[in-house]
């Protein structure tokens, strides 16, 4: 609602003035200036200016004068700008009248009028929610939540989350209205509630809220990590001898080739198991699970370069060695054969191609991974080789 002074016509104006004239030009108070009004909810803050020093009250009036609160003014304020709120109103539109008196209340000035909005609780059940997009919860990840918001409309300027932290304490968080996607890694127990903040004009000195609600996450046990950030990495102890020679880079290993055309992830011939490679997440991630998916053809399905057992090793930082005790033991891999001893089958090949599955026993968060070969399915052997990997867990960040 835009804010406006009144001013009455030449004639009004002349007829408000007569009354004062008649005591003679020295006596009446002069008028407020630079009145502005601010809106809020069941009141109105008004600001205005006062330069007369005979000046000592200040009576607002609204509703044709049958409402009116009276304030004492400071001489010491002088020209500056002084606020007064008018509260316990209607909700409604209003115009207020200023007028200004000396202490004993007489010599009215000129009034002075504005007009503006008094919001209310029909306004606040008029406000909507902000819309979610997506709302994940991670229980496996410490109730880690994910929030995907949709776009602010109207009045929104933010919203307010409150759930409990791990220390069982009520915690609020403010999400500005530019932020699209909020993640809380702190939930005792992955419950959320969140209400929407509206202010319904520019200069409104009070925030209406709507009704907190809760929020309806879907659960998640994990996700897959982008494997588009994963990178070429080895400390100077642990060297790559992969059959690069023949295109057999470790980079096949997550460049999405799941079958057996393209080349995989192989060791160099000659490398006798056990054998370490390593390589960077390129984001830090607590690691669930690990698919592993072995070269098909038949020379090698469950023969020689399959692996059959591997531990896992993970570091937060670089600062690791070809020594297992500067590496985190996340778990250890071993390889099925669903048919058991014997010829392979179309059910092997069938549970080998969908990827080999385990779950870590350390979920801590992690950026480096070594996988140590034990063993392949037979041994001695001198060929390691792993077409395609995938990762399931929780980013960090």
């Amino acid at each position: 609602m835009t804010s406006f002074i009144g001013f009455y016509g030449c004639s009004d104006m002349n007829s408000l003035h007569d009354q004062y004239m008649q005591h003679g030009e020295t006596i009446y108070v002069g008028q407020t200036d630079s009145v502005k009004i601010f809106p809020g909810k069941n009141r109105v803050k008004l600001t205005f200016r006062s330069y007369d020093p005979k000046a000592a009250k200040l009576t607002v009036y609204w509703d044709f004068r049958s409402n009116s609160v009276q304030f004492d003014l400071s001489a010491d304020r002088l020209g500056e700008e002084v606020e007064v709120i008018v509260d316990q109103l209607e909700e409604k539109q209003y115009t207020f009248e200023l007028v200004t008196s000396n202490y004993e209340g007489k010599y009215p000035s000129v009034p002075a009028f504005i007009s503006g909005e008094v919001y209310g609780s029909k306004y606040i059940a008029s406000l909507p929610n902000r819309k979610i997009s997506n709302a994940t919860v991670f229980p496996l990840a410490n109730n880690r939540m994910d929030v995907d918001w949709a776009t602010t409309v109207g009045t929104m300027v933010g919203v307010e989350l409150l759930y409990r932290n791990f220390s069982d304490i009520e915690t609020s968080l403010k999400v500005p209205n530019d932020q699209m996607n909020t993640r809380v890694a702190d939930s005792k127990d992955g419950v959320m509630m969140y209400r929407t903040l509206h202010l319904p004009e520019i200069n409104c000195i009070d925030t209406f809220y709507t009704d907190f609600v809760p929020i309806n996450f879907s659960i998640i046990d994990d996700e897959k990590l982008n494997r588009l950030l994963f990178r070429r990495w080895n400390p100077s102890e642990i060297p790559y001898n992969a059959l690069s020679s023949q295109g057999w880079d470790i980079e096949n290993m997550w460049d999405g080739n799941y079958g057996d055309v393209n080349p995989g992830f192989s060791s160099d011939n000659g490398t006798l198991v056990p054998w370490s490679f390593t390589f960077d997440l390129g984001q830090t991630a607590m690691i669930n699970r690990i698919k592993i998916y072995p070269r098909l053809t038949a020379a090698q399905e469950y023969v020689q370069s399959h692996p059959k057992k591997i531990t896992i090793w993970g570091s937060a930082t670089p600062d690791v060695t070809d020594d297992f005790a500067t590496w985190l033991y996340l778990g250890e891999f071993n390889s099925v054969k669903p048919s058991g001893p014997g010829p392979v089958t179309p059910a092997d090949t069938e549970y080998a191609r969908a990827g080999e599955e385990f779950f870590t026993v350390d979920n801590t968060a992690v950026r480096y991974l070594r996988f140590h070969v034990l063993e392949t399915w037979v041994m001695p052997n001198n060929t390691v080789q792993i077409m395609e990997l995938d990762l399931f867990g929780f980013v960090i960040e």
